[in-house]
């Protein structure tokens, strides 16, 4: 962003919310007064109180050390499946839906894209998953976003999403039994094992970070 009046925009626009909303529902005092003055004038800067004020709310770190630069990035204040810690912005489509439990076939269409917080390296291709099944509770729950880094490495005990031949899909844990099969278990106790003939695999992925439904915040 070029100017503050572009990083509010910006803020407007990946948390979808209005001027009333960021006020109301973040608690941003005087957030419609700040876009307004910053509109009429560009050159205008935000106070440090400002700033904060902002990072607070949303739990973000505005980076405005270059003014002709000046971005954000989401800082991961819980823990969910796993992963924490300060991530990177990146905007990756929302493909579908993975069964955590018995196999569903996987919807290839494109639905929705979303501005995500990924941790995955700047280069590699992602692409997001919605969580459906209580299988891999309580690391990932029904309703969960997962993010799906399509060239990162994974090995025994990371979670996968499995894509085999005939369409059918999982999320789980994987763990490579032998030449032949490869075992794939749930977090959740109630449910089994599954043993699969690496002959009928299409791709495996590794499930590099998780999310909950943004719509849902």
């Amino acid at each position: 962003m070029n100017n503050y009046y572009e990083l509010l925009q910006e803020l407007i626009r990946d948390f979808r919310s209005s001027s009333y909303e960021m006020e109301n529902k973040y608690g941003i005092k005087g957030f419609s007064v700040k876009m307004s003055e910053l509109k009429k004038d560009p050159n205008r800067k935000l106070t440090q109180k400002s700033i904060a004020d902002i990072e607070n709310a949303l739990n973000i770190k505005i980076n405005d050390r270059d003014p002709d630069n000046i971005t954000y990035k989401k800082l991961a204040d819980t823990k969910v499946g796993g992963f924490e810690g300060e991530i990177p912005v990146a905007k990756i489509p929302l493909l579908s839906e993975v069964y955590a439990g018995e196999p569903q076939y996987l919807d290839t269409e494109f639905h929705d894209e979303y501005h995500f917080f990924v941790s995955t390296k700047p280069n590699h291709r992602c692409f997001a998953l919605r969580v459906s099944g209580k299988s891999m509770e309580t690391t990932l729950k029904d309703g969960a976003i997962v993010v799906v880094d399509m060239d990162a490495e994974y090995k025994d005990g990371d979670i996968v999403a499995v894509r085999l031949k005939n369409g059918e899909q999982y999320i789980k844990r994987f763990y490579d039994m032998n030449y032949a099969f490869i075992k794939l278990t749930s977090d959740n106790s109630d449910y089994g094992v599954r043993l699969i003939d690496k002959e009928h695999i299409d791709k495996i992925y590794k499930v590099a970070s998780a999310i909950f439904d943004p719509n849902e915040r």
